[in-house]
């Protein structure tokens, strides 16, 4: 799901008259926009709270009566997932906006969110900025122009922060702000003292046993931030380590167990495409040991089974006939070389066609490694005849496609999907797409 972003002008005249616990909407233009959905946000979830249709003056006007202050979310387009965060504070609401026009927003109505909503806007707008520049940090690109680019940033942010703070006080979107800010050490750091320093000072403002914060998404989105963003770990085999001990550095902050349970549970689901040995992980430290109604919002079995064989997991065996009848062993293939390329593939997915004659270029001088294609198909043909244009693969033909069961015994979910193995059978890789076997490669020369 994308944020939004938001453009704000401040209307104070001709306001409509509405009950203190009203949220109206307006959205233009109305024939767009036939149907919303109010969502509160609590406990690192969307609850739902109440759907409309359009009245007959276009707006939409939710009884906010007995919803309890926080953050909500207001979706508004659902086939292209476009939505708005508000604050609901006992007051009324009323917002006019224009999604074309970037998501235009008139506040006519609400204290909290004439303070919060433009502070978001900008201060989302120099963090982006920001974060731009330290990536280059660490890439070694930074200049000097950068450094003084950073710093006069990094002194908007702060300026930005204090100014709001003021504007805030005495609102619940005090504490928001107060939650939101972000700590960028200094630039001339070296890369290694510059992230140690941001690490250890980020959660600084932020209180995670807050009950205000907890019915928002600052909490989840600054873990998120800090988990997957603050300089990633980027060693395959290690690097599901460095995310676990991050998210167990944040786990004994948390003292609500329920709130601590589903920050556990949107960490497994958001890890299933990123690295599922921490999906994995997280399910038997955790998951299992709760309570069965403390995770009914996930489904372990269908979560690995959407995981599939992770790194360092041993490949199972399976056996595969070729073209000519002739039955293949996996393991027996894998122990002729020191590595095995496993490419899942079909003749006819065009994204394969594509990559297909590249792994058979960057293997060609590759002798240390086996290749083993195969095919997922619903029919022989066009795979008969496509697959003789790599004669120096293992090929073997797996038909009814997505039905077939060694589909989910290695969690393949889209064509191609790449497996380095070892000459033991564990995985030692998962190239996401075929550039990324040639990085690989470059890594590891030929044995």
């Amino acid at each position: 799901m994308r944020q939004a972003i938001f453009l704000f002008t401040l209307l104070f005249t001709g306001q409509i008259f509405f009950g203190q616990d009203t949220l109206k909407v307006q959205l233009h233009p109305a024939r767009n926009y036939p149907w919303t959905v109010l969502y509160q946000l609590k406990n690192v979830q969307q609850e739902y709270v109440n759907n409309k249709q359009q009245n007959k003056d276009s707006s939409f006007v939710y009884n906010m009566q007995g919803q309890k202050p926080g953050m909500y979310l207001l979706m508004y387009d659902m086939n292209n997932q476009n939505f708005i965060y508000f604050i609901y504070n006992n007051e009324p609401v009323d917002l006019e906006i224009f999604p074309a026009k970037h998501n235009k927003i008139f506040i006519h109505k609400s204290k909290e969110n004439k303070v919060f909503l433009p502070f978001s806007t900008k201060h989302n707008k120099v963090v982006a900025e920001l974060n731009k520049l330290e990536k280059k940090l660490t890439t070694g690109h930074l200049t000097a122009e950068d450094k003084k680019t950073f710093n006069q940033k990094k002194q908007e942010l702060k300026q930005l922060q204090i100014n709001f703070l003021k504007k805030s006080k005495n609102l619940l979107a005090h504490k928001y702000i107060t939650a939101m800010d972000e700590y960028y050490p200094d630039i001339n750091l070296p890369v290694k003292a510059y992230w140690k320093d941001k690490k250890a000072r980020y959660f600084q403002h932020l209180d995670f046993n807050d009950p205000d914060l907890q019915r928002s998404n600052i909490i989840i989105n600054k873990i998120n931030k800090y988990v997957f963003d603050i300089d990633p770990p980027k060693e395959p085999k290690t690097k599901h380590l460095e995310y676990m001990k991050r998210i167990e550095e944040i786990l004994p902050k948390i003292k609500n167990q329920d709130y601590r349970e589903n920050i556990i549970i949107s960490l497994t689901n958001s890890f299933i495409n990123i690295d599922g040995r921490v999906t994995k992980t997280l399910i038997d430290k955790y998951i299992k040991n709760m309570q069965e109604a403390d995770r009914h919002p996930i489904n372990i079995q269908a979560i690995l089974d959407q995981v599939g064989l992770t790194i360092g997991e041993k490949a199972p065996e399976f056996t595969f006939k070729d073209f000519l009848g002739q039955e293949h062993s996996f393991h027996k293939i894998i122990k002729q070389k020191p590595y095995t390329l496993l490419v899942f593939w079909s003749a006819t997915c065009p994204h394969c066609l594509h990559a297909m004659p590249i792994v058979k270029k960057i293997m060609k001088n590759r002798k240390d490694f086996n290749v083993v294609a195969i095919g997922l198909e619903y029919e022989k043909y066009p795979w008969s005849v496509e697959h003789q244009n790599y004669p120096d693969f293992y090929h073997g033909l797996k038909l009814k496609k997505w039905e077939n069961p060694i589909v989910k015994t290695f969690g393949v979910h889209a064509t191609p999907t790449f497996f380095i193995v070892d000459h033991n059978g564990y995985v030692i890789a998962k190239p996401y797409v075929v550039e990324d076997i040639e990085t690989w490669l470059k890594r590891h020369p030929a044995k």
